[in-house]
């Protein structure tokens, strides 16, 4: 009687995991997709050449860098 339990158990497992499988998609998909659509332009520092982010770029002077820093040290 115990392992017609334990079979039962595993065969409901089994089921789950298999639905999940079919009907929850891949993980991967879903970030990959996500990243996709948050994808942005890459600007080049002037001061190092570094590329970075649009989203992360210092202006100054109708310049870009990627750090405040560099802006600073570009100056003088």
């Amino acid at each position: 009687m115990f392992v017609r339990v334990i079979l039962l158990l595993v065969i409901v497992l089994a089921l789950l995991w298999l639905l999940k499988r079919l009907f929850g998609g891949d993980e991967v998909d879903k970030i990959e997709s996500t990243t996709a659509r948050q994808s942005e332009d890459m600007l080049q520092c002037k001061y190092c050449g570094t590329h970075v982010p649009e989203s992360l770029i210092v202006k100054v002077d109708e310049q870009t860098y990627c750090c405040q820093d560099h802006a600073d040290r570009d100056k003088s």
